[in-house]
């Protein structure tokens, strides 16, 4: 939540002469581009943020324009000024820290005290020639603002809708109305673009992980230290594409199923065609494929548009200490192995 609340009328008189500031045109330059690309392929980390305040786009602030208000994720912000840069709009962008709109609005950095502190640091006629500022609030920072609490400080709010490609038809249409029934579909595009990020995430640790058995195998011989590379890969191509088909809502139960699913078709492998596998190897694979799948799908909850925050809190205690149990017995095993390994020799 916001350090501290305020509310438009005591508000002004908290802040100094030397804190009121100007709307600020909205631009973007080649090197953004950029950092959007970085910012995709790492959306795991906070990337780029842009400094909260009033911007515009056009040539010049139309106090009569729409006012918008989004998150500073750079992002976010980049997104939403390529739609409607041909436009003039007015965008208040608050401090959600670099965090985007729906997962800081779920842990409630995306919030009426933020709207209303970054509101506060203007001069209240640079918003409205009227008592009331009207706004349009992304559908996706609902879970985090409360309406009651801005309509108290004279701010009407109409929710946009959840997809940003989707504002330049909602703004044709006046007057404005709420998209209360907009949902976010995760659709497998939408799913797509988490692929990348999490192609990348698990890479990174898997490699980390294999430089460890690397150095164990080279004193051990085990043969396992490469082969958790393509695994990873498989449980973040399979987890992501059928993503909806698994059962349940709960992103750590849907790992399970696919973790049964791939452990039956291991075992029929294992067991009716490959008699090279010892039951050693057999056993690290089978429980660190289920460390992995369950550490995945906890960590993408964070890359999805569909989890809710207080139930995923409630995941990672129950579920967390399950992966990190299999992920140890798997290290046991290998170690196991190693030892049968050297004593055989």
């Amino acid at each position: 939540m916001s350090e501290s609340k305020c509310c438009s009328s005591c508000g002004p008189s908290l802040i100094s002469l030397n804190d009121i500031k100007l709307p600020k045109r909205l631009s973007f330059g080649i090197i953004d581009y950029f950092k959007v690309i970085y910012s995709w392929i790492f959306a795991f980390r906070r990337t780029f943020i842009i400094k909260p305040g009033l911007y515009f786009t056009g040539d010049k602030y139309d106090i009569n324009t729409t006012l918008l208000v989004t998150c500073n994720y750079h992002m976010t912000v980049f997104v939403l000024w390529r739609i409607l840069k041909s436009r003039n709009v007015r965008i208040l962008v608050i401090d959600t820290e670099g965090i985007n709109v729906w997962c800081s609005s779920g842990k409630g950095k995306f919030s009426a005290d933020e709207i209303i502190k970054q509101i506060n640091r203007y001069n209240k006629r640079m918003f409205t020639e009227t008592d009331t500022i009207d706004l349009i609030l992304p559908k996706l920072s609902l879970s985090g603002v409360s309406i009651a609490e801005l309509r108290k400080n004279s701010i009407h709010p109409k929710i946009g809708p959840v997809y940003a490609k989707d504002l330049p038809q909602y703004l044709e249409d006046k007057p404005f109305k709420n998209c209360n029934d907009h949902k976010f579909m995760f659709s497998l595009k939408d799913r797509i673009f988490t692929l990348i990020p999490s192609l990348f995430q698990m890479i990174k640790y898997s490699v980390y992980i294999s430089a460890v058995l690397f150095i164990w195998n080279y004193f051990f011989n085990t043969g396992l230290y490469w082969q958790i590379i393509p695994m990873a890969i498989l449980i973040v191509i399979l987890y992501v594409i059928f993503f909806p088909v698994l059962p349940s809502k709960r992103f750590s139960v849907k790992g399970l199923f696919l973790y049964g699913i791939l452990a039956v078709i291991f075992s029929v492998y294992y067991f009716i065609f490959n008699n090279k596998l010892d039951i050693l190897s057999y056993l690290f694979f089978l429980f660190f494929l289920g460390g992995g799948i369950l550490f995945f799908s906890l960590s993408y909850t964070g890359n999805s548009g569909v989890s809710n925050y207080s139930l995923v809190k409630k995941e990672i205690i129950r579920y967390l200490p399950v992966a990190v149990v299999l992920f140890l017995a798997s290290m046991v095993t290998l170690i196991i192995k190693g030892v049968v390994m050297t004593g055989s020799n």
